[in-house]
């Protein structure tokens, strides 16, 4: 398996949770440095995903997720642009990402059409 995530609309005007998303750990760039990977982006993906989720469902394109790991924890911070907020329980940091860094992180996915 490469990917899989779960989302969920929580608080229908607030936004969308991400409760599982996992990519395969040969492609996760904070697992390990391969300079050969076979996937790359499957991680952004999902959350890009999730924020599509989001504005289809009326919330913004508002989602929020978890690190695992204090790795992915700067990963989110340094390459998405994301903005740790107040977890709910011990442990896991949780990450918010909304306005321009969504749309920035969406975008990347985008296909332009013309009429």
């Amino acid at each position: 398996m490469i990917a899989l995530g779960a989302y969920q609309v929580q608080d229908r005007k607030t936004h969308v949770i991400i409760i599982y998303a996992e990519s395969a750990p040969h492609s996760n760039p904070t697992m390990h440095l391969l300079e050969d990977r076979k996937y790359y982006g499957i991680g952004q993906l999902l959350i890009a995903f999730g924020i599509k989720y989001s504005i289809d469902n009326g919330c913004l394109g508002v989602v929020v997720f978890e690190a695992k790991t204090d790795e992915l924890a700067s990963h989110y911070e340094r390459d998405f642009h994301a903005i740790r907020i107040p977890s709910l329980g011990e442990g896991l940091k949780r990450y918010m990402l909304a306005d321009e860094p969504a749309w920035k992180m969406l975008s990347n996915y985008l296909k332009e059409v013309s009429e």
